[in-house]
């Protein structure tokens, strides 16, 4: 199970960095059409062919229902609810509620939680730090996992 998880969130990273990569580092004067397609949706703030731009702090891009990209499992997650800083997640036999808490993580905005679930056991998960992609069509936690362990199930969502 961990194993899917780290693989699932390695296969994420690993897209966005090849779709950021390809480009020939030319600018926009060179490319005609790319002046026209930019000056076509410059009113609207949507991508052509693409969500829209996220804006905001990254809990307030993280705000909506998500469902899990993982295989449903006994310790998964496989819905996610983030709303006003506050998520609710359940799966099979998890039920979990918990607060995202601004914070910065290698320089960059990042955000905590620390996942409270009926019963007592929340999967091994204990402290997360969320990740959303740019343009907030997905989102991950990683979990740190019990204290003194070698981590903790990294948790993908794409928008429901």
């Amino acid at each position: 199970m961990r194993k899917a998880a780290w693989i699932a969130a390695a296969s994420l990273i690993g897209v966005v960095t090849v779709a950021g990569c390809g480009g020939d580092g030319g600018s926009d004067e060179k490319k005609p059409e790319a002046k026209a397609s930019a000056a076509g949706s410059a009113g609207s703030g949507k991508k052509p062919g693409g969500p829209a731009p996220a804006k905001g702090t990254l809990i307030e891009r993280a705000t909506g229902s998500w469902k899990s990209i993982g295989t449903p499992g006994p310790d998964t997650l496989d819905t996610l609810t983030v709303t006003g800083g506050k998520a609710t997640a359940k799966g099979a036999k998890l039920s979990c509620t918990g607060t995202f808490a601004p914070a910065e993580k290698n320089g960059k905005e990042s955000a905590t939680i620390t996942l409270a679930c009926e019963g007592g056991e929340d999967g091994g998960r204990g402290l997360g730090h969320l990740q959303v992609e740019p343009d907030g069509s997905a989102l991950f936690i990683d979990f740190d996992g019990p204290k003194g362990g070698w981590g903790g199930p990294v948790d993908s969502y794409r928008r429901a």
